[in-house]
């Protein structure tokens, strides 16, 4: 997700859609409050440095990651692996694609 410092949805992956959530939401609205007492935005946007953790999640290790964008200080790219499926066991390599925008 790319989000705003405010937890403002700004732009969604495609299976995040799918799962209803909509740019204009904040990203604190999903799931319960339990599952953001380890939110790392506000360091990320302050230090503006990736701040990564690394936590116990469904399938076992997973890895949370908090990414600024550089020429908007106050937007993290936030993402998750290994939150949503096993990736040893995943059978399909999806490639990206990647636009900047000038």
């Amino acid at each position: 997700m790319l989000i705003k410092k405010s937890r403002e949805i700004i732009a969604l992956n495609p299976k995040r859609s799918a799962a209803g959530l909509k740019p204009g939401m904040r990203c604190s609205q999903i799931g319960t409050p339990e599952q953001h007492k380890g939110c790392r935005c506000n360091e990320a946007v302050d230090t503006q440095k990736t701040v990564t953790v690394t936590y116990s999640g469904p399938f076992g290790k997973a890895f949370g990651y908090w990414i600024p964008v550089a020429v908007k200080p106050e937007w993290i790219i936030h993402f998750g692996v290994g939150t949503t499926f096993e990736y040893d066991e995943l059978k399909t390599t999806v490639q990206p694609k990647i636009e900047i925008m000038k």
